[in-house]
């Protein structure tokens, strides 16, 4: 009873200053309107792009997505935008004044929104006073990503190629070896193939047609265990030797390749309509603002009258 009784006293409290307050109200809609306008509140402009990672090396557990985050948001990348849009300028910093790169950090993430979206897709967004600039930005951005996976691959591929290349170089000067070695079996010692060797000479033996064909079957006994030892490692060199080459051909051709690791789904656009501010919201929460400052104001007014009038 006592709520209600304290309610009803508000009401017409309301009821007795009812103009002042709906002055005050529409004063503070205008101050609203006024102080929203641009002269006060730089209107922003909003341009976003869509995008899923295509062509992409997981260095991790991390999904392909995940990855493509954490480049898109990486310092690296950030610098570069920077760089290209003079955002120093542009944002009236002095790049030279002390804290200048903690608020131009600031200004980055505040302007620049990198998020994944509920379909594993990245949402890249900008915020600027320039609407042509914004969905440039937007642009920049999607091209840095690009280039720094590029480059990235290109780098691990150059370190491939160099270090196979040095593997594929030790086993040749094995292979030159070993080489020499068969050779010398075949020119010195007539050993070229064991089973038909073998079996060829035992045969010529067998008849009284010995002479050479004795002293070969003698190499093959005496000898065979190194030949076939040599001849094993002569051939698994030759095949190992064989995919070092594949591999440095491989990535020859990663690190001259020219590709893109992103697939838009959404381009940027340059937009028509300011997304910031929205007038009638400020002008809304002014009125309503100026309302309740209004209404407490009354009430504490009211509350020094009472005790001077008892």
């Amino acid at each position: 009873m006592e709520s209600y009784f304290k309610t009803k006293s508000i009401f017409s409290m309301i009821s007795k200053w009812k103009w002042h307050l709906l002055i005050i109200t529409v004063v503070a809609a205008i101050l609203g309107i006024v102080f929203s306008c641009p002269y006060f509140i730089h209107p922003k402009y909003k341009s976003s792009a869509v995008l899923y990672p295509a062509n992409i090396i997981c260095h991790s557990d991390e999904s392909e997505s995940e990855q493509m985050l954490e480049i898109i948001g990486s310092d690296d990348i950030m610098f570069q935008i920077i760089e290209r849009y003079d955002l120093y300028s542009h944002y009236g910093l002095d790049s030279s004044a002390n804290g200048s790169l903690a608020k131009m950090l600031k200004y980055y993430d505040d302007n620049v929104i990198i998020e994944k979206t509920p379909n594993d897709a990245i949402q890249i967004t900008v915020c600027d006073e320039d609407p042509q600039m914004a969905a440039d930005m937007v642009n920049s951005i999607i091209e840095c990503y690009d280039h720094h996976v590029q480059y990235m691959n290109a780098n691990k591929s150059k370190e491939l190629l160099e270090i196979y290349t040095n593997t594929a170089k030790n086993k040749k000067h094995i292979i030159d070896s070993l080489s020499e070695i068969m050779k010398k079996y075949g020119t010195e010692y007539g050993m070229i193939d064991e089973k038909s060797q073998t079996r060829a000479y035992s045969e010529a033996t067998a008849q009284g047609r010995g002479g050479e064909a004795a002293n070969i079957l003698k190499n093959w006994q005496e000898y065979g265990a190194e030949f076939k030892t040599t001849d094993s490692l002569l051939t698994n060199t030759i095949q190992r030797y064989n995919k070092d080459l594949k591999v440095c051909e491989d990535a020859k051709r990663d690190m001259t390749k020219v590709q893109t690791y992103s697939h838009v789904v959404s381009r940027p656009f340059v937009a028509d309509k300011k997304f910031y501010p929205i007038r009638w919201i400020i002008a809304l929460l002014s009125a309503l603002g100026g309302f309740l400052i209004g209404v407490i104001g009354i009430a504490i007014v009211e509350g020094c009258r009472k005790p001077k009038e008892e």
